[in-house]
C-alpha cells in the first residue's frame, strides 16, 4: 500500500508543479471574472504593502495562484507563491491528519485513555481519550490563558516542556472529558503532538516532514520548535499603526511546535489537492477528518466559533451553500481557509499584514462561484415578517446581560425607538428585529442569520444567542452589583495560585478593583453579580471570588472558557 501510496503522490507532485508560479492555469478563468479579482486583488498589489498570497482551486487543481506586496517591506522583497506565512490555526489540520495516519495504521485507538501512550500524563479521576483531544472535549487547561495568568506573556513561542509543565501540575479538570466542549481548547495538540511522538519514536516535526510535507513536495512547510532560528523566504509580520505607518508584530503565545507551522500557498495548494487525490488511503483518512465533533452522549456539536469536525475546520453555510472554513492569526499574520465541497472549490488567503485575510479569500470565491449562491450577498430585512413593539414591551429586555461560562458579557438597550444588542467590550450595537415569541433577528450585513431568543428562568431572563442554527451562547441577566469604594476593599490583597506559582495583587482605588502582576500588567474589572467581576484583559475576563467563614473573602476563582476551576488563594495578612 505504501508504494501505491507515494507512487500516486509523485504523480500528483509532478502535475502541480507543471503549473504556472503565479496568476491563471489554463483557461478556467472567463475574462469578466479575472478583470473582476484584478481589481480585488489590486488593493494589496503594492511594494508599500505586507504580503497577501491566495490560492483557488477547483476539483483539486489550482485555476489562481498568485502573490502581492512584499514579503519585507523595509528591502522592498517581494512576496512570491512561495513565500513562507505563519498560519496559527491552520496547522490544527495537520496535527489531527498525522493522528488518523497512526491510528489508520492501528498504533493509536482513538478511544484509548491517553495515559497508554504517555505514562506521565497526571491522573484527573476521569477517562481522557484522543478522541477527546480532537474533538475539543478534553478539559485540558488552555495554556495561552495559562501563560498569562502565571505573568509569563513571551513575545516568542513558549517553549513546549512550558506547557508540559502546566498539564502536570494542573489539578481539575474544566469539565469530565466528553461532557462538554470548549471552543478555545489549545493544550490538546501539545498533547497530541506528544503521542505522535511516543508512537512513531520521531519527533513531531520530523514525523510530519518525512510522512507528509516531504513526499509530496511541501518543500517551504515545517513546524518550527526554535522561535529564535530565522527562516529563510519568510513574510516579515506587520500591524498598522494609528499613523498609517506598519510595525513589526510577531505576536506571542503559540507553543513551539504543534501549532507554530510556516507554510506557503503553494504548498496549502498541494496539500489540498492531495486530499482531493484518490491515493491509497486518503479518502478513508478524509472522511475521518470531515466526520462531526460530538460529545460522549453523541450530541452532535454545533459551536458557532472554532471546530465542528476532527480536521479542525467549522463547517457552515454561504449565501445557501454548504462552507467549510478555519481562519486564524498570529502577530501580523492572518490565515484563511474557504471549502465549498458542493462546487469542489477551495481558496486560500495568507498575509503578514491583515488582522484578518478571509475577506480577499472570500471575495474571490463570491467571483469564481457567482454562479452558484442561491441567496444574495446580504439578508434583506424589509422582506421578513416582523411583529411591532410598544416602548414598554421592549423595556422589559433592557438590561445587562452575562455568560459565566465564557465570560462574555453584552447589552441591551432601547435606541431611536428600537431594540439595540451589543457585546460590551467595544462592538458596535446591532437593531434587533422582532419576529414574535420573544425571538429577535440580529441586523448585520450578511447572509449569516443571527438570532436572539429571551427566556424567563427561575433565576431571571436569559438571552440565547445563535447564528444558523448552532447550539446557543446563554447570557444571563444582571443588575451590576453597586459596591462604594469602602465596600470594593474587602475584594483587595495578594492571591495566590500554587498551581501556576503566581500572583495578583488586587487594589480597591478610585478607578474601581483591579489586578496587578508585574509580568502582564494590570487589569480592570467591572461588577456584575455579587462576589463576580468582569476583566478587560481576556486572560482573566472574569473572577469569583470565595467566601469562608464570616463571609470572608478567602480566594477567587478564573471565569474564562480555557480555564476553569482555578483558584488563587488569598494570602493571610493581605489587604
Amino acid at each position: 500500500m505504501k508504494n501505491h501510496y507515494m507512487a500516486a503522490t509523485q504523480l500528483l507532485l509532478a502535475c502541480l508543479l507543471s503549473l504556472p508560479l503565479v496568476g491563471y492555469a489554463g483557461n478556467e478563468i472567463d475574462p469578466v471574472s479575472a478583470q473582476a479579482i484584478e481589481k480585488i486583488l489590486g488593493e494589496v498589489d503594492s511594494p508599500d504593502k505586507p504580503a497577501l498570497a491566495i490560492i483557488a482551486l477547483r476539483n483539486g487543481k489550482p485555476i489562481y495562484q498568485k502573490a502581492f506586496g512584499s514579503a519585507d517591506l523595509e528591502h522592498k522583497i517581494p512576496a512570491t507563491v512561495d513565500t513562507k506565512f505563519q498560519v496559527d490555526k491552520l496547522a490544527w489540520e495537520f496535527v489531527a491528519i498525522a493522528t488518523l495516519m497512526l491510528e489508520q495504521q492501528g498504533k493509536i485507538q482513538l478511544d484509548e485513555d491517553v495515559r497508554k501512550y504517555l505514562p506521565d500524563m497526571p491522573d484527573f479521576g476521569a477517562k481522557l481519550t484522543v478522541r477527546h483531544l480532537l474533538s475539543s472535549t478534553d478539559g485540558l487547561h488552555g495554556y495561552k490563558v495559562l501563560n498569562s495568568l502565571a505573568g509569563w506573556e513571551s513575545r516568542e513561542p513558549e517553549l513546549h516542556k512550558t506547557v508540559l509543565q502546566f498539564i502536570s501540575r494542573q489539578k481539575a479538570l474544566n469539565f469530565t472529558p466528553g461532557q462538554a466542549y470548549s471552543p478555545s481548547g489549545d493544550t490538546r495538540f501539545v498533547v497530541l503532538a506528544r503521542i505522535v511522538e511516543a508512537v512513531s519514536g520521531q519527533t513531531f516535526e520530523v514525523y510530519c516532514r518525512d510522512r507528509i510535507f516531504a513526499p509530496l513536495g511541501m518543500s517551504n512547510t515545517l513546524f518550527v520548535y526554535d522561535g529564535g532560528i530565522p527562516l529563510p523566504n519568510t513574510a516579515v509580520p506587520y500591524r498598522i499603526g494609528e499613523n498609517g505607518t506598519y510595525r513589526k508584530d510577531y505576536g506571542g503565545g503559540n507553543v513551539a511546535g504543534p501549532t507554530n507551522l510556516y507554510t506557503s500557498v503553494r504548498d496549502m495548494g498541494i496539500w489540498r489537492a492531495h486530499l482531493s487525490s484518490k491515493a491509497p488511503g486518503i479518502q478513508s483518512l478524509v472522511e475521518k477528518l470531515e466526520s462531526p465533533i460530538r460529545l460522549d452522549g453523541g450530541t452532535v456539536v454545533k459551536d458557532m466559533s472554532s471546530v465542528s469536525i476532527y480536521g479542525q475546520q467549522h463547517v457552515g453555510q454561504e449565501r445557501g451553500i454548504s462552507k467549510v472554513y478555519q481562519y486564524g492569526t498570529s502577530g501580523g499574520y492572518a490565515s484563511s481557509i474557504f471549502r465549498f465541497p458542493g462546487q469542489d472549490f477551495t481558496v486560500i488567503t495568507l498575509s503578514s499584514g491583515l488582522a484578518y485575510s478571509g475577506g480577499y479569500g472570500m471575495r474571490l470565491a463570491t467571483v469564481l462561484l457567482k454562479d452558484h449562491f442561491p441567496q444574495p450577498a446580504t439578508i434583506d430585512f424589509g422582506k421578513i415578517a416582523s411583529v411591532k413593539l410598544t416602548a414598554r414591551q421592549m423595556q422589559k429586555y433592557e438590561g445587562d446581560y452575562w455568560n459565566p461560562v465564557r465570560a462574555i458579557s453584552a447589552k441591551v438597550h432601547v435606541k431611536d425607538g428600537a431594540l439595540h444588542f451589543s457585546r460590551t467590550e467595544g462592538a458596535e450595537g446591532r437593531e434587533l428585529l422582532p419576529l414574535g415569541g420573544a425571538v429577535f433577528q440580529v441586523k448585520v450585513e450578511s447572509d449569516d442569520t443571527f438570532l436572539i431568543k429571551f427566556v424567563e428562568t427561575a433565576s431571571g431572563l436569559e438571552l440565547q444567542f445563535t447564528m444558523d442554527g448552532s447550539d446557543p451562547i446563554v447570557y444571563q441577566s444582571y443588575k451590576p452589583a453597586p459596591y462604594t469604594k469602602d465596600e470594593l476593599a474587602q475584594f483587595a490583597g495578594t492571591f495566590y495560585s500554587e498551581e501556576l506559582d503566581s500572583s495578583f495583587v488586587l487594589d480597591a482605588g478610585p478607578g474601581g478593583l483591579t489586578a496587578n502582576n508585574i509580568r502582564v500588567g494590570t487589569v480592570k474589572f467591572k461588577p456584575t453579580n455579587p462576589d463576580m467581576f468582569a476583566g478587560d484583559k481576556r486572560f482573566m475576563a472574569g473572577i469569583k471570588f470565595i467566601r469562608g467563614k464570616n463571609r470572608a473573602i478567602t480566594g477567587f476563582q478564573v471565569v474564562v472558557d480555557e480555564v476553569r476551576n482555578l483558584v488563587f488563594r488569598k494570602l493571610r495578612g493581605s489587604h
